[in-house]
This record gives structure tokens, C-alpha cells and sequence, in this order.
């Protein structure tokens, strides 16, 4: 998707999560702050589509490295937790 705002984040993540997940800006900036000083993500500075100053961050390379990581961390997570309720059934 490229380089986001964190309202722009925030809106996306709600939106996929189909409303499920909300994340309040006194929660997503320490996180973006954390990200970035573990060289995860990137942020610049850049106009929003209402032409407002905001920080916009990206991935890099390490933060997409740790994604694929995670996702896969999670994926495997995911399918133990559903082997684990089906045999319980």
C-alpha cells in the first residue's frame, strides 16, 4: 500500500478487521515509535489528501523481514489453537 499516516493505518486496520479491531492514536504512536527505533519501519514527512502536514511511514527492509517472520510465527499459532479445539470437540 506504501508509505501511510497513522490515521490512515489506523482506518485500514479497522477496515479489514471489519470493525473488530479500533486502535486510538494513544495507541498506535508508541507503537509506530517503537517500530521505528527498531529500524522496522521508516517515516517521512508528506501532505495528507486533505493537504494537513503528517508523518507517513513505510516498511523497510528489516520490518518486512519481520513481518514475513511474524506472519508465519502466527500462522502456525493459528493452526495449533484450530487442531487443538478439534479435538477437544
Amino acid at each position: 500500500m506504501g508509505p501511510q499516516h497513522s490515521y490512515s493505518i489506523a482506518a485500514r486496520l479497522q477496515q479489514v478487521s471489519e470493525d473488530l479491531l479500533y486502535l486510538n492514536q494513544g495507541t498506535l504512536y508508541p507503537a509506530l515509535i517503537r517500530l521505528e527505533q527498531q529500524g522496522r519501519i521508516k517515516s517521512t514527512w508528506g501532505k495528507t489528501e486533505g493537504n494537513r502536514e503528517a508523518k507517513f511511514y513505510a516498511l523497510t527492509k528489516k520490518g518486512e523481514q519481520s513481518l514475513k517472520q511474524e506472519a508465519l510465527r502466527w500462522r502456525r499459532m493459528a493452526g495449533l489453537v484450530e487442531k487443538l479445539l478439534s479435538e477437544g470437540a
